[in-house]
């Protein structure tokens, strides 16, 4: 793991960050293009002003060394080095079930996901979705009825101004305020088409199962079925 080749090299993800050169980098056990890239892009970027930037919107940083890293996400493939998160995950966010589904849902299918995601957070279960419109709005409206625990995860940064979709910003805000909100990419980042089946191994990754509600054969819900299978977890559909 890259991280932990430049901890052990540097001593801190910090010193190597301020003091590594392209040589060290390489010395670390990087990939000679990596840490020249690493070492070219690195003067362009303020470290201090991005983390006063993180602080003035609530936003904090989780690495995979940190000790409260999730487990069942640490647990995956390839789970993300680094999160962005607000709010807070606890503990329990251990017992969670991602619910995912079409975001043209019909009558039926949103009696359905409303049911069932609050009977599971009533049963203690943190739900886990990806906030997009649809299915996923449902299941975190009714955890957050519920008064308990639900994780979002995005496919963009999660300020404020990039949260997608658009019309999902002040219900992030919600789920934040007793949940978290979730993302691997940075300040400033924009929801691209490819972030989204990579944001979708993570609500799988965090979750003991995932359950399907209304999806067509090609939609993101089924990736992330695919990723929860691959991953050695439940599905329910």
């Amino acid at each position: 793991m890259r991280f932990k080749k430049l901890l052990g090299h540097f001593g801190s993800l910090e010193q190597a960050w301020r003091e590594g050169g392209e040589q060290d980098f390489i010395a670390a056990g990087l990939e000679p293009n990596l840490a020249r890239d690493i070492a070219a892009r690195r003067p362009q970027l303020d470290l201090d002003k991005e983390l006063a930037k993180l602080a003035k919107e609530n936003i904090g940083i989780m690495t995979i060394l940190d000790e409260d890293y999730p487990r069942l996400l640490k647990e995956i493939y390839d789970p993300p080095n680094i999160m962005y998160i607000k709010g807070a995950l606890k503990p329990e966010d251990e017992f969670a079930i991602g619910i995912v589904g079409t975001r043209k849902l019909t009558t039926y299918g949103q009696q359905v996901a409303t049911k069932i995601s609050r009977e599971l957070a009533q049963a203690g279960l943190t739900i886990v979705s990806g906030l997009a419109q649809g299915i996923d709005t449902l299941a975190h409206l009714a955890a957050l009825e519920a008064r308990t625990r639900t994780i979002a995860v995005v496919g963009s940064s999660i300020e404020r101004n990039s949260i997608f979709p658009p019309q999902n910003k002040t219900l992030a805000e919600k789920i934040a305020l007793n949940g978290a909100v979730l993302a691997e990419y940075p300040l400033g980042s924009n929801a691209l088409p490819h972030h989204f089946p990579a944001r979708n191994r993570i609500i799988s990754g965090l979750s003991l199962g995932t359950l399907v509600v209304e999806a067509p054969q090609k939609s993101g819900a089924l990736i992330t079925a695919n990723h929860a299978v691959s991953q050695n977890r439940e599905v329910f559909a």
